[in-house]
């Protein structure tokens, strides 16, 4: 059978209902994959529906829990690192900044993220608070990673690409798991589930996790002042059978944040050491598949969320419901039709403080679009995929994210592809009402007698939606049973970018006590990106797998004049590239060794690294494992990410945990 045609009939015999913008979650569950069924990975991120990640049209990346598990990984961020084209930059123990083909700042907004098809961006800003989201799930099946615009599937926002975080089913995960361990910086982590059948053609789960991390370290050596913990429960129920396909998930977290540095303060020395953080909500999600006649499918679902958080510069509260509906239908053996529609109501509460006051402080948000995918087979090598969604915002009104794909099947072992696609970032609550204050110059820094400056970033109601056009070309291709690769080059054509302008020093609005120098933002920049990126996986013996990956970006933001136009063509780490091993020796041991190179970040005065992580496991009897990893064994310590809104210079160190799994 060749290779399109098994694409077909794989997105229509499976038809995973994953909503876009986030109801439903459907999962392919592997354990101990071989190589036969790495390569014939499923990927539903593409166009909502699942095909095989060997034909989809796009720079899509499947990383599995197994082979996660091989090198040690405990987080989503460290996880995303060997994903091509990503950049993950920690800055301090728990705050990241992850981003996909550019633009790492210190408030990632072209990201979308979704965990089991539930969005976890936040309205504020519109990115992911990773310290809530960064747990890598005992029961994790897969991540998947879209690198270039999916707007049509996905709505605004995803821009420049999708992370998809899926976990497996219930079904899946009966019996008891537990695993507990301590290290040098994850300093006592642990996990318990038990998961079992609830009638016919049901399953459960319920879970928890606890995790503390220490420090990070300073330019001195000195302790950051940034440990935290995090604890989280949870439960999931799948009902499966021939005619209805239910899926039902809650989750509560809360945890506790050592906060690093100092804040503005309007009083001398204009500097105060921040309260400690907290991060604490909880989730429901459910949704219902009916199985129509003729391979058609109808979903609805919905999720809600309660989110309360402060840590700095934020103190906020939210509610946020979801509710969506999606039918699929098949109209002949060569053509796939998917259609949705999707709404979302968000109650958003800010506090204000010195540091960040909101106008008004708080607000409701209501967000409305519909969607259309068009999924050809022209001919049994030729394929097409049209996808168009119209979207209302509260904050720019009605906008509209085509996209089209296209893939010619050259063998049935190799596989060209292209696409272009028009995806939008919104504007976000802060954009609009946001008086943040950075810094506080004492008195006489502007001259003798002059009172304190406050420097502070203003927002504004007159923004548009960024915009971007993105030119894409593939090709994937295998070579036997034991090895596989993929390549992608793209150009992204930025419009109406949100950056700031310095505005006159302000002598008078709070004078005597205070004198004002404000950025303000405006759609003045336009960008222009092009890059590669290169992926393999090789299978020299049967129980030892090599993956590689490598990427190039070129970014350049203007006008240059404007500081953060420069700051972020500067941030962008041009080469990065990893290389994974995973070796069985004998029927007892597992060696698992990641090697990653990054780029420096001359803008931010970061000098390039090598990071290697190294796991080593021993199956001591059945269902029991002990594994001790060293993680950033390259050097004693790196800086990855320094920012000057939060000016704490902190450095990532070696370290090494020893953990002890058990399974029945």
């Amino acid at each position: 059978m060749n290779a399109p045609k098994a694409s077909l009939r794989v997105g229509i015999a499976i038809q995973l209902s994953a909503i876009a913008g986030g109801a439903f979650a459907a999962n392919v569950v592997i354990r101990n994959p071989t190589f036969e069924e790495l390569a014939r990975l499923t990927v539903t991120s593409v166009t909502g529906t699942a095909r095989p990640q060997f034909t989809a049209p796009a720079a899509a990346t499947v990383l599995t829990a197994e082979e996660l598990n091989y090198i040690g990984v405990r987080n989503i961020p460290d996880a995303l690192r060997y994903a091509p084209g990503m950049q993950v930059s920690q800055f301090n123990a728990h705050q990241w900044s992850i981003s996909a083909r550019g633009f790492n700042t210190i408030a990632v907004d072209k990201l979308l993220v979704l965990v089991d098809g539930r969005s976890v961006y936040t309205p504020l800003w519109s990115g992911v608070y990773w310290e809530q989201h960064a747990w890598l799930d005992q029961d994790l099946d897969r991540i998947e990673v879209i690198n270039g615009p999916a707007g049509s599937v996905w709505g605004a926002n995803a821009m420049n690409g999708v992370v998809n975080i899926l976990s497996r089913s219930a079904r899946d995960t009966m019996g008891t798991a537990l695993t507990v361990g301590t290290g040098t910086e994850d300093e006592a982590f642990g996990s318990f589930r038990y998961g079992g059948t609830a009638g016919k053609n049901a399953w459960y789960r319920a879970y928890a996790d606890y995790s503390r991390y220490d420090d990070t370290e300073l330019g001195n050596g000195q302790p950051t002042g940034d440990a935290w913990d995090m604890g989280r429960i949870g439960f999931r129920y799948d009902r499966d059978d021939a005619a209805n396909r239910i899926f039902v998930k809650a989750e509560a977290q809360s945890g506790n944040f050592d906060e690093p540095g100092f804040i503005p303060s309007p009083t001398p020395p204009y500097q105060t050491r921040p309260p400690r953080g907290y991060n604490h909500g909880g989730f429901v999600q459910a949704s219902w598949a009916r199985r129509l006649p003729e391979g058609s499918e109808v979903a609805v679902g919905a999720w809600f969320e309660r989110l309360e958080r402060q840590l700095q510069p934020t103190n906020e509260q939210s509610n946020t419901l979801d509710i969506g509906v999606r039918y699929v239908t098949r109209l002949g053996d060569a053509h796939n039709v998917a259609a949705g529609a999707i709404y979302r109501y968000i109650e958003h509460e800010t506090t204000p403080t010195f540091v960040l006051t909101f106008t008004p402080r708080d607000r409701t948000l209501h967000q409305w679009s519909v969607y259309l995918q068009d999924e050809v087979q022209f001919h049994k090598r030729f394929g097409a995929t049209l996808g168009v969604r119209v979207e209302d915002n509260p904050f720019t009104g009605t906008e509209w994210q085509p996209d089209l794909r296209l893939s010619w099947s050259l063998t049935d072992q190799q596989l060209l592809w292209a696409a272009v696609g028009r995806a939008v970032r919104t504007p976000t609550v802060a954009d609009e009402s946001r008086t943040f204050v950075n810094q506080v110059s004492p008195p006489g820094s502007f001259g003798p007698g002059s009172p304190p400056v406050i420097h502070e970033v203003l927002g504004s109601h007159s923004l548009e939606s960024e915009d971007l056009v993105a030119y894409q070309l593939g090709w994937r291709g295998r070579w036997g049973s034991d090895a596989m690769a993929s390549a992608a080059l793209f150009y992204n054509d930025y419009k109406r970018l949100i950056l700031y302008e310095q505005q006159p020093l302000d002598t008078v609005t709070q004078a005597p006590d205070f004198w004002l120098l404000a950025l303000i933002p405006f759609n003045v920049g336009s960008a222009h990106a092009h890059g590669a990126e290169l992926t393999g996986m090789w299978q020299p013996m049967p129980r030892w797998r090599l993956f590689g990956e490598v990427s190039y970006l070129d970014l350049k933001v203007v006008p240059a004049e404007l500081p953060l136009a420069s700051n972020i063509s500067g941030s962008t780490a041009q080469v990065q590239a990893s290389l994974r091993s995973n070796l069985e020796l004998g029927r007892h041991w597992e060696i698992g060794v990641g090697l990653r190179y990054v780029d420096d970040l001359p803008a931010q005065n970061v000098d390039s690294y090598v990071g290697a992580d190294v796991r080593v496991a021993r199956k001591l009897t059945e269902g029991v494992k002990l594994a001790l990893v060293g993680q950033n064994l390259w050097e004693p310590r790196h800086a990855e990410f320094r920012s000057t809104s939060f000016p704490i210079d902190s450095y990532i160190q070696r370290s090494v945990y020893l953990a002890l799994t058990w399974r029945r």
